[in-house]
């Protein structure tokens, strides 16, 4: 089977693994409090998760890294299954079975949305929620307001990740565009066959094509070293290295082994 890679956002203008967007709000959310997280069965059904810049070096180690979108959508991603509904690192019991758990899966039931009247230009953003998500409860866990509507440390410690978290895929969209202005991306497809003789194909990933890096002159080089982004071209070229991980994992859940 060839699967597509899916977007950064999910049905609709929702964010990706977002059921029912809400504006947090000191009135109506006095109350809500977030539960300690069980599982993540809400991303079971998804093989990639977008990353922000500074993941690049942790989630390498353990997942591809791929360029995924188009144009100003054009974002960093990590491959986790090998099929659209499938996300390989998600258990039976919703345990994240991977070392390192990207920012956005820890981000969520929470994100930044922009505000209404918002300008393209000047963006304002408001702290928003999947308000069907179970870790909000208004019966356990930390409260997120105080009594008077005031923000408790849990939800600023909450909006600073936000923060650093929109920061830093803003910085990898714009890593992302220029190594794709500057001609280095291909597209591939990742391939695997298992002994009981199925087929997996993940169609459409991109990914820095070394012989293009070679070729840059030599200005476009040191641009990418003066803004370290050379360093993580190369945290993206060992990520590639995982794709056997992929392999390993479906087969496991398949019950097989991997093709020799």
């Amino acid at each position: 089977m060839n699967e597509p890679l899916p977007a950064a956002s999910g049905s609709g203008t929702l964010p990706l693994f977002f059921k029912r967007l809400e504006a947090l709000d000191s009135e109506r959310h006095r109350r809500l409090r977030r539960r300690s997280r069980e599982d993540y069965r809400f991303a079971a059904a998804s093989n990639a998760i977008p990353i922000g810049f500074s993941e690049l070096p942790k989630a390498s180690q353990e997942y591809p890294i791929v360029f995924a979108g188009d144009g100003d959508s054009l974002h960093l991603a990590a491959l986790v299954g090998l099929t659209a509904s499938s996300n390989l690192f998600v258990g039976a019991d919703g345990q994240w079975q991977g070392r390192y758990v990207p920012a956005y899966l820890r981000c969520h039931p929470f994100t930044l949305a922009r505000g209404p009247g918002a300008l393209d230009s000047v963006a304002t953003y408001i702290v928003a929620i999947d308000s069907g998500s179970p870790e909000l409860d208004e019966s356990a866990g930390l409260p997120l307001f105080s009594e008077r509507g005031e923000r408790t440390a849990q939800l600023n410690q909450i909006v600073e990740f936000l923060q650093h978290y929109e920061a830093q895929v803003d910085l990898g969209r714009r890593f992302a565009q220029r190594v794709g202005e500057l001609g280095l991306l291909v597209s591939v497809n990742a391939e695997a066959r298992l002994r009981n003789g199925r087929q997996f194909a993940l169609s459409g990933l991109r990914v820095v094509e070394r012989g293009a890096l070679r070729a840059l002159p030599v200005e476009a080089r040191m641009e990418l070293y003066d803004k370290e982004w050379l360093e993580m071209i190369y945290h993206h070229f060992a990520s590639l290295q995982s794709f056997s991980n992929l392999v390993d994992r479906l087969a496991l859940r398949e019950g097989t082994g991997a093709a020799a």
